[in-house]
């Protein structure tokens, strides 16, 4: 709730803005934006931290491949002065500033801009941490735009670091490749753990439905929602990078384009597929309760019935008239006992042979 009032808020402060006009769009943070670099090359790698706009110039200059990164974007005036020095439009800061971006891809002359989100889901709940990266590939650099601290990119980190595969032999475009697979080999697994919790779910549901297990569900609808509206725009942004032939993408990364368009694809599908099992559990949820309910119901008239006739007989016995002969008997009392005793039982048996119970 927060986070959208403060979203609407910094719209609401770019209404009447010329296009470019520079607004942080997304949550308020209050850590130092930071800015790191690693330069490599098939001989050898370099990391560097802290880096100042002056040495982001002399990355891109240089004849290693860079990936720059900036942890966090709610600086506008640090954001704006890198953009600057890699020669970006002022349209697209404006969109690595809008951190509710739907999910895209522009291509320039000598630059590509794309935007995904990174997810991660939480281990104790349903809630799904969306961070918004933005991507621009150059020539010899890829430089990223993170919300905050921390990423999936350890993987390719450790790559670099031990020289591991074609990364380190490759140019920047396999770097972005490489990026850009671990954030949605994080989807397939996401969805992989959302249908563990979901048919564990189903499996509760069957056995004893309750009021939360209608709130788990809406709960899980809502994540694969947020799910459906942040996947699926990636497959349009893949199938732009692998028709779009462009001198800064070289023919030999399409394969591995084709790789992590292949796994959007799934993760669509595995979106679809939960969203339907959702519904269907909702079914399920309605029909397990209406089925307790008849059980309990159940129960109540075979009880209701069986106290009828001894209803009937304690009713005729309970009207003290004078005339009444079995009052005076010595025996009355147990016989009206053994009566009943027996009626109960006949009872019992009738609705046991009619599997009533």
């Amino acid at each position: 709730m927060g986070i959208r009032t403060k979203l609407k808020r910094n719209r609401t402060q770019k209404k009447g803005m010329p296009p470019g006009s520079l607004v942080y769009i997304g949550d308020e943070q209050t850590e130092e934006v930071t800015v790191s670099a690693i330069a490599f090359d098939s001989h050898g790698m370099e990391e560097f931290e802290d880096v100042s706009i002056d040495k982001i110039k002399t990355l891109i200059d240089s004849d290693q491949v860079a990936w720059i990164n900036v942890n966090g974007v709610h600086n506008v005036q640090l954001v704006d002065q890198i953009s600057k020095k890699l020669g970006l439009h002022p349209l697209t800061t404006e969109d690595i500033l809008n951190t509710d971006h739907r999910p895209k891809i522009d291509f320039f002359e000598d630059h590509l801009l794309s935007i995904v989100k990174m997810l991660d889901l939480s281990a104790e709940s349903t809630d799904l941490d969306i961070e918004q990266v933005s991507f621009i590939l150059m020539e010899n650099t890829v430089v990223t735009f993170q919300e905050k601290r921390g990423d999936l990119f350890d993987p390719v980190r450790l790559q670099l670091q031990e020289s591991k595969g074609r990364i380190r032999k490759s140019g920047a475009d396999f770097l972005y490749y490489s990026l850009l697979d671990v954030i949605f080999d994080q989807y397939l697994i996401i969805m992989d753990e959302m249908d563990d919790r979901i048919a564990e779910l189903e499996g509760m549901i069957m056995e004893d439905p309750d009021n939360h297990s209608l709130q788990d569900i809406n709960q899980y609808k809502n994540t694969i929602l947020q799910l459906k509206k942040t996947v699926w725009p990636v497959r349009e942004v893949v199938n732009k990078l692998i028709n779009r032939k462009v001198p800064y993408i070289k023919e030999d990364i399409s394969f591995y384009l084709q790789d992590i368009h292949d796994h959007i694809v799934q993760a669509n599908d595995m979106v679809e597929t939960s969203r339907g099992q959702l519904y269907g559990l909702l079914d399920v949820y309605y029909s397990s309760l209406s089925m307790k309910m008849n059980e309990i119901m159940k129960v109540l008239t075979i009880v209701s019935t069986i106290f009828i006739p001894l209803t009937f007989i304690a009713g005729i016995y309970g009207m003290n008239f004078t005339n009444m002969p079995e009052l005076s008997w010595d025996w009355s009392y147990p016989a009206v006992w053994i009566v009943m005793i027996i009626i109960t039982g006949l009872m019992l048996v009738y609705f046991k042979r009619k599997n009533w119970f």
